[in-house]
């Protein structure tokens, strides 16, 4: 019975300090089972491949699974919403593509808070959007495109993956500064109006250039401009849309990885810096060059600045045009 009441008191004794010292160090032995990472569009598409790409190296180091869940449907809002409700232990990673930044602006009733409920990883990629024509309408350029378009009665036809989408207010965002008329066509995918603007049933999109490289390369389309601030190390000849006579128009696409709010910040560290260490590795970088996209990584905190600026871009040209949808 003595022998029993020491122990008893010994353990008390430790029990404090030991939960002082787990306390102390949030990180522990995480991650110490699979780690999910929820996908934000279908199963094989960009945000998919960019997130297998790092989480392969990132596995590697962990020791543990990352298994990519896909979670497409209303541009991105399902597995953003999933990441902002999961269990914050570092166990959930959600996948963030530029939509993140645009849904504030253009849903009325997100059941999440962009800027509240999730924390910022890591950027992984930069993919500008670029703009596109059918071969056979007859511009060779940015400025050639713009005087079509406004000698052209009711205006040239134009593609995207939906009213509110990114393309959708990226054209927007052109046609105010440029000035024109067009005729919107939505299409439920990128590649499905990229065969139709390589038929000649559409003539000019917005597009990011990881989704159009291919059409681009085989002559199926004719790209005229890039909407990034400087011209792609991808395309080194395709001049920027600002340099082509639009002032300040930029439309650029990002790749990254969030998790929930509350995760504890030593866990979040830990996953970017992981990241980062993927991210710097010659052959993912390669990977990602030979999708189309610009590799990047970043700070948590340069991706949350990144992440709110785009949220702060794209909101007055929602508004200007009127886009309101409901989720």
């Amino acid at each position: 019975m003595k022998i029993l009441s020491a122990l008893t008191a010994v353990a008390l004794t430790i029990s404090p300090a030991f939960a002082a010292q787990k306390k102390a160090d949030p990180v522990g032995d995480y991650p110490n089972k699979p780690v999910r990472w929820i996908i934000d569009f279908g199963a094989g598409g960009l945000s998919d491949t960019l997130a297998r790409i790092v989480a392969m190296k990132v596995s590697d180091m962990w020791k543990q699974p990352i298994i990519n869940q896909a979670r497409p449907g209303a541009n991105g809002t399902i597995a953003y919403d999933i990441g902002a409700k999961a269990t914050p232990d570092g166990y959930t990673l959600v996948f963030v593509s530029t939509p993140f930044s645009v849904n504030p602006s253009v849903y009325t009733n997100l059941p999440y808070d962009t800027r509240k409920d999730f924390a910022a990883v890591t950027l992984i990629a930069m993919y500008p959007s670029s703009l596109v024509v059918n071969p056979k309408v007859p511009v060779k350029s940015v400025q050639e495109l713009i005087s079509y378009a406004k000698s052209k009665q009711g205006g040239p036809t134009w593609a995207t993956v939906g009213v509110g989408s990114s393309p959708f207010l990226a054209t927007e965002l052109f046609r105010k500064q440029t000035g024109f008329d067009g005729i919107h066509v939505p299409y439920n995918s990128s590649p499905q109006a990229l065969t139709d603007l390589a038929g000649g049933r559409i003539e000019f999109m917005f597009v990011n250039m990881p989704t159009a490289v291919g059409f681009i390369k085989g002559n199926r389309i004719r790209a005229i401009g890039i909407a990034s601030p400087a011209r792609s190390v991808l395309m080194p000849d395709l001049p920027t849309i600002a340099e082509s006579g639009v002032p300040g128009f930029q439309s650029v696409g990002y790749a990254g990885a969030a998790t929930q709010s509350k995760v504890p910040r030593a866990i979040v560290e830990k996953i970017n810096a992981d990241m980062v260490k993927a991210l710097h590795m010659s052959d993912v970088q390669e990977q990602i060059r030979n999708l189309g996209g610009e590799p990047r990584h970043s700070t948590t905190a340069e991706f949350q600045k990144l992440l709110n600026d785009e949220i702060a871009r794209w909101a007055p040209v929602a508004r200007e045009a009127g886009v309101k949808l409901e989720r």
